[in-house]
């Protein structure tokens, strides 16, 4: 018991920004991981909900048929998508998630150490909309009982592999000398905890604001 709160407690490798404003520590993976559930939690809870009215319009589409069909069948999954994507760039805009908040840990740009800026923040979140859709898509024909067509194999192996992308991307972070997974990297993303301000060493600031 005690080794294993050792290990959560365990200090991640330091970060500062350029200008020396504040001091922090690489989030641990396990707030990562809990962080990220509540957020998949809550982004499938908004997305079943978005479903809802996308589908009456898309059952109105299929009745018209025809180009029209067609168009609002892309429109209305393109909606549904569309909450997860603004969910992610929203909030990592402001530096944290809501499930960053809850397990106190921040997102910054590794750059300038600010919030990252919206085209970052809307290049990841584009990331995120992937990694759901090859998920969603993994579970939906791993889980049929049907006999896939050659089109349908085809995808169920794309979508595997995303998601197999996603973990592998992530696990990058226990090998990284920063304490950062292969997207932050790609997007110049840094994750923290700890954050101490240089005009207040004594204080650890809140993602609430406090």
């Amino acid at each position: 018991m005690n080794v294993s709160a050792s290990w959560l407690r365990k200090p991640g490798p330091a970060y500062t920004p350029a200008d020396g404003s504040y001091r922090a520590v690489a989030a641990p993976s396990w707030r990562r991981v809990v962080a990220s559930t509540l957020d998949w939690i809550l982004v499938f809870v908004l997305y079943i909900i978005a479903s809802y009215p996308l589908g009456v319009l898309q059952t109105l589409g299929d009745a018209v048929g025809g180009v029209i069909g067609d168009v609002v069948f892309v429109l209305t999954h393109a909606a549904a998508l569309g909450v997860v994507a603004v969910y992610f760039a929203y909030f990592f805009a402001t530096g944290h998630t809501l499930g960053m908040r809850a397990l106190d840990i921040h997102v910054f740009s590794h750059g300038s150490g600010q919030a990252p800026h919206l085209v970052q923040a809307s290049a990841r979140a584009l990331l995120s909309v992937g990694f759901f859709l090859a998920t969603v898509n993994a579970y939906g024909l791993l889980r049929g009982q049907q006999e896939l067509t050659d089109t349908e194999e085809m995808w169920r192996t794309f979508a595997v592999a995303g998601v197999l992308l996603a973990i592998a991307g992530d696990l990058w972070k226990l090998l990284d000398a920063d304490g950062r997974t292969l997207w932050d990297r790609l997007f110049g993303l840094v994750v923290v905890e700890d954050v101490v301000p240089a005009t207040m060493p004594g204080r650890l600031w809140s993602p609430w604001g406090t």
